[in-house]
């Protein structure tokens, strides 16, 4: 198995869920799962390929491990089955998400002060563990109406596991305050019908930049380790695997070799909540999760939530089961709904399919750095390149588990940064950068969305029937070191791939990369930009920052505007065809010239209509003026044996 990040390439792996996992304590319905053993891995990064922006190298260390025990609560469970993937077709569709089916939460409520001290500094963790195996498979609403403290740390015995059929809502002075290292907070391992509404929780901890932390600890004892993060190799395959076992019915055969739950690495197990595996019929709506508004950038929370594969209940696996549909599933049917995130590093990340994120807001994130903003990305940049939204899949892999069927909606990403970009370039490394979204899917959409993250907007990871539309996103390539555009497709194949109203601002003094970076791939399938528009001050790159799509079917129109210079730039193309017209100065006076230069790529005749007329070659420049105010619309249009296509500039003429 491959840990690293290859060029364009991120390894992360299928990521997991808690469940309600009794942490030292015992609760209803709880088994207990000796906590000891050997991990098989210290650390390493993971391993589902996903397309990233350079290369990192993480390394991976074995070690063992031993230690006390822990119960783990829940009962046999598990999610419903999952459906697999298509490939999308004739054109761009919008996503068919229909998100959580959970039913509604028990009309019974009950308090969570019967659990827990309620006075938020005492550690209740054993208390909520016992009151969320109290109200699994629809016993009663848990109602979080005080403020609570989970003390979680690096110790593998803490995590909570949020088992099928919990319903937990807060209200009033409800509040967790969480502190998870290299392990969630809570678990959701082949669950279902799980209902969370109006959380309100404080991560209050520091992800170490280093992940050489010497060990962990398992139920208050601490375990010696020389591995990489430690407490998240130990939480997978001394706690999630044994509670999976436990609970789940999923029999870990050794004979063969060592296996254990699907490695998600440690970025992933890091998350405050871990989803993992069947689960589905999720609901969040209403929650609050941030860092201390006095917080620095090292005091972030590190992942929202993790979405990953994992194995299906009530089978036997060994090291050479693979890792298809017919054995393990991703979440699915999952809605996220009014969110809000203020001091990130890490949205969602992972796999998933039939879900819907909408009404999500974004305030304060960073990239997992220390006290005095030094190691940023951790040392050996580690830690995976944070986004809003990371979701990827192992395009090598089983096509039933892609992602698929996702709507993400109504998004503010303000883009309050703190920090400094992880790659300074020249001989540094080149690991990637944080931008708001990078996503990989089949018949998916992403709208009404607005960034203003200095890293860039978007990463277009290999998708079918992707369409994103209605966009306004603003970036910083100097903030970047003039390494990165603010879309980008690093990953093939794209097919049925649609831009439809984007404004996409770089507000660095002068561009080097373009906005928009080329897709030169032939195997690319109908790529549609309508009504895109780039926007620059300046233009210091070589060329015109106009992207190159290759590939059949595409019908591509892209408006450029270069403030600095008062110019814009106009193209048109479709397969095998494309034309380009640029004025200079876009706007004049009465009676001065603006400079028309024009070039056409595969043409065999052009012609200049509207404001300008005759038969022009497929490549000049013309000075053109105008006696009265007003707008002028330059039509440049060309044919070929196979397709036409025009580009259409108006220049404005003031008094």
């Amino acid at each position: 198995m491959d840990h690293h990040h290859i060029l364009g390439t991120y390894y992360l792996p299928a990521m997991m869920i808690i469940s309600l996992a009794a942490c030292g304590c015992s609760g209803q319905s709880s088994n207990t799962a000796s906590v000891s053993g050997a991990i098989s891995r210290g650390g390493s990064p993971g391993s589902v390929k996903t397309p990233g922006s350079g290369t990192t190298t993480g390394g991976t260390s074995g070690g063992s491990t031993s230690g006390g025990s822990t119960a783990t609560g829940g009962s046999a469970g598990g999610g419903t089955p999952n459906n697999g993937g298509t490939s999308g077709s004739g054109g761009a569709t919008s996503s068919t998400a229909t998100g959580s089916a959970a039913p509604s939460p028990p009309q019974v409520e009950k308090s969570i002060a019967g659990w827990v001290s309620c006075d938020g500094t005492s550690d209740d963790t054993e208390g909520v563990a016992r009151a969320f195996a109290a109200a699994s498979h629809a016993a009663f609403s848990l109602v979080v109406d005080c403020p609570v403290r989970l003390h979680i740390g690096t110790d593998i015995a803490r995590p909570i596991f949020i088992d099928t059929g919990t319903a937990v809502i807060f209200n009033g002075a409800g509040k967790f305050t969480v502190d998870n290292v290299f392990q969630p907070a809570f678990v959701m391992a082949n669950s279902n019908d799980i209902v969370l509404t109006n959380w309100n929780v404080e991560y209050d901890a520091s992800l170490p930049v280093n992940w050489k932390t010497g060990g962990y600890e398992n139920a208050g004892q601490f375990v010696a380790s020389a591995s990489n993060a430690p407490p998240a190799g130990a939480f997978n395959d001394l706690v999630l695997t044994k509670w999976l076992a436990a609970n789940r019915a999923i029999a870990f055969d050794r004979t063969q070799g060592i296996v254990n739950s699907v490695w998600t690495g440690p970025s992933n197990t890091s998350a405050v909540f871990f989803i993992t595996g069947d689960t589905s019929n999720v609901t969040i709506t209403g929650m609050r999760l941030y860092a201390p508004p006095a917080a620095g950038a090292d005091r972030f929370v590190p992942m929202a939530f993790s979405l990953a594969s994992n194995f299906k209940s009530s089978q036997s696996v060994t090291s050479a089961t693979p890792q298809t549909s017919d054995n393990v599933a991703v979440p699915h049917n999952l809605t996220f709904s009014d969110i809000d995130f203020d001091g990130i590093y890490m949205g969602w990340q992972g796999n998933v399919q039939n879900a819907i994120f909408e009404k999500i807001r974004s305030h304060r994130y960073a990239d997992l750095q220390d006290a005095k903003g030094g190691n940023v990305g951790g040392v050996g940049k580690w830690f995976a390149p944070p986004h809003l939204f990371y979701l990827n899949y192992d395009v090598d892999g089983d096509p039933a588990l892609v992602n698929k069927n996702i709507r993400i909606h109504d998004v503010v990403d303000a883009g309050l940064r703190l920090g400094t970009a992880r790659d300074k370039g020249g001989e540094d490394t080149v690991s990637g950068y944080a931008l708001s979204i990078k996503i990989g899917c089949v018949d998916c959409s992403v709208d009404t969305y607005t960034s203003h993250r200095p890293d860039g907007f978007m990463d277009v990871l290999a998708s079918s029937g992707l369409t994103v539309s209605n966009v306004t996103a603003s970036y910083n390539s100097a903030f970047l070191n003039n390494l990165f555009s603010g879309v980008r497709f690093p990953q093939t194949p794209y097919k049925d791939v649609t831009f439809d109203g984007v404004t996409l601002t770089d507000t660095a003094p002068a561009s080097v990369r373009m906005p928009v970076s080329s897709a030169e791939q032939a195997s690319n399938e109908n790529f549609v930009f309508k009504n895109v528009r780039t926007v620059i001050n300046r233009w210091s790159g070589s060329g015109l920052p106009t992207p190159v799509m290759g590939g059949t079917g595409n019908s591509i129109s892209l408006d450029v505007l270069i403030l600095g210079a008062n110019s814009r730039i106009v193209m048109s193309s479709r397969t095998g065809l494309e034309v380009t017209l640029q004025a200079t100065p876009a706007k004049v006076k009465v009676g001065n010239a603006s400079t028309l230069k024009w070039v056409a790529k595969g043409a065999t005749s052009c012609s200049a209509n509207g404001a300008w007329g005759g038969s022009v070659p497929s490549g000049g420049s013309r000075a053109v003026t105008a006696d009265s105010a007003g707008s002028y619309d330059y039509v440049f249009y060309c044919q070929n044996p196979g397709s036409s296509s025009s580009a259409v500039l108006p220049i404005i003429v003031e008094n």
